[in-house]
């Protein structure tokens, strides 16, 4: 009890003028220094001899670039006349913080060793916060330039190759391509990829392929079964450009369905949106 007088006698002689220890600061762009954060109110009282009563605050030394901080650290507890507010503290053993709560004056529940917040760490360290913030925009930046858009581009020009040769062996069925079949691959290609192909760049890729009946066995590998739904309707929309199937361009697609392992119960539906389209944009 001889300590806790010594403290109290000290504390009520005014100890905690600007002289005693003071929050060190610096400016310019760079500022550190110490500094108080709240942490408990005690029944010490005031050395001003009103009702404002000493609280306990944790002693931290800081850095901050330009206002944001971006080290933080606790070194202990100090005991401060105004709040932890000013500049003003005395430093606060652990052995006085026992003898202090022994005593019934500061919350026992304080822990003799001095843990920040969550608050005071997150902003002890928000250059942490913002370096992650910022690699995470990078990033962000990144996904939307690079990868999705060439992953969606090759998927495009994988199914565009194999609906091209499906609805070329669907319009050389009867002998050749006209310009009408050349019109609607052109048009099925652009919806199916979202690129604009001309009938002039379907001449030439039909060209340089060069598909013959043998490719129809390719037709579909490696493809999804959204994907080959997607080839077999391109196949049956040039089937049905003239408004009927005829036989030898029905056992074309029939046999393209059957290599795509496409059901008859598919393939039904497929026709029926098909004619339903037709009607839609071709009304009687």
């Amino acid at each position: 009890m001889m300590r806790l007088f010594l403290m109290m006698f000290a504390l009520t002689m005014g100890l905690f003028s600007p002289s005693a220890a003071e929050a060190r600061r610096s400016g310019g762009a760079i500022q550190s220094g110490t500094d108080l954060r709240f942490v408990a109110e005690t029944t010490i009282p005031g050395i001003t001899g009103d009702s404002q009563t000493i609280a306990v605050c944790h002693l931290v030394e800081y850095a901050a670039l330009l206002f944001v901080p971006i080290y933080t650290t606790t070194k202990g507890y100090a005991l401060s006349p105004d709040g932890c507010t000013g500049d003003s503290y005395r430093d606060l053993s652990a052995e006085h913080l026992g003898d202090l709560q022994a005593a019934g004056m500061v919350d026992p529940a304080l822990p003799a060793d001095p843990k920040a917040s969550f608050k005071d760490l997150v902003w002890g360290h928000a250059w942490i916060i913002v370096g992650a913030i910022g690699l995470l925009f990078q990033l962000a930046i990144w996904l939307r330039s690079r990868p999705q858009g060439r992953k969606r581009s090759k998927t495009s020009d994988t199914l565009a190759i194999h609906s091209l040769v499906a609805m070329s062996q669907v319009a050389v069925a009867d002998g050749h391509i006209d310009q009408r079949e050349l019109k609607q691959i052109s048009s099925i290609l652009t919806r199916l990829t979202g690129q604009g192909y001309s009938m002039q760049q379907v001449s030439d890729l039909l060209t340089r392929i060069n598909p013959s009946p043998n490719d129809l066995a390719k037709v579909g590998l490696d493809l999804s079964d959204a994907d080959r739904q997607i080839v077999l309707e391109a196949a049956l929309n040039i089937a049905v450009a003239d408004g009927e199937i005829h036989p030898h361009e029905y056992a074309v697609v029939s046999d393209l369905a059957q290599r795509m392992m496409i059901g008859a119960d598919q393939f039904r539906n497929a026709l029926n949106r098909i004619s339903a389209h037709m009607h839609a944009t071709n009304p009687a």
